[in-house]
């Protein structure tokens, strides 16, 4: 028998213990992937800490359904959720990134100067310090580009709602970066 078919065995061996709870054979397929999983993810991400999270998540999405896996190869399954993450993550932060620009165009009529990172965070504090529904309905809409429409229409609220709650949520934004405006402008 092959190393690798070697590995291959041990590898649903330790599925099969996973599955009854073993928390060790758990730990024991963590520390045979996690180094190379996220040299894999960093491959597509840039960050190490974020490449680290997304095999962390693997991981831990790999316990929470361990009752109902029905992995052939324990490798491919790992690799093939790693990529797959990572793929997400570079089209989420893609998204971001476009709408970022539209978040601060329309929330200030002068010229833009281009925010310098601590700006940036304050923007991302004052938006995560909303009310939780009220956050959900801004990122729906900035971040996802939805139209107070699909946002009622998935919300089950009604449009008035969401039109509202936009309203609010930019007024918040207008009021909170308000000491940070002569960074987010260049007057002529």
């Amino acid at each position: 028998m092959s190393s690798t078919q070697n590995k291959d065995l041990s590898d649903m061996i330790l599925i099969e213990r996973i599955r009854k709870g073993d928390e060790s054979a758990f730990e024991m397929l963590f520390n045979r992937y996690y180094k190379g999983l996220v040299l894999l993810a960093f491959k597509y991400l840039p960050d190490k800490d974020m490449c680290e999270s997304i095999v962390q998540n693997v991981f831990v999405t790999l316990w929470e359904s361990r009752l109902k896996l029905n992995i052939q190869a324990v490798s491919g399954y790992l690799v093939v959720s790693v990529r797959n993450r990572c793929q997400n993550e570079n089209k989420r932060l893609q998204i971001i990134q476009k709408h970022q620009k539209n978040l601060v165009v329309e929330e200030f009529e002068d010229e833009l100067v281009l925010p310098n990172e601590e700006v940036m965070n304050k923007i991302y504090q004052a938006i995560e310090a909303m009310p939780e529904q009220r956050k959900k309905i801004f990122k729906m809409n900035r971040l996802d580009g939805l139209k107070y429409k699909e946002i009622a229409s998935q919300l089950g609220l009604s449009v008035k709602t969401v039109e509202v709650q936009i309203g609010k949520a930019l007024k918040y934004l207008r009021e909170n970066l308000q000491p940070y405006k002569q960074y987010l402008y260049q007057n002529n």
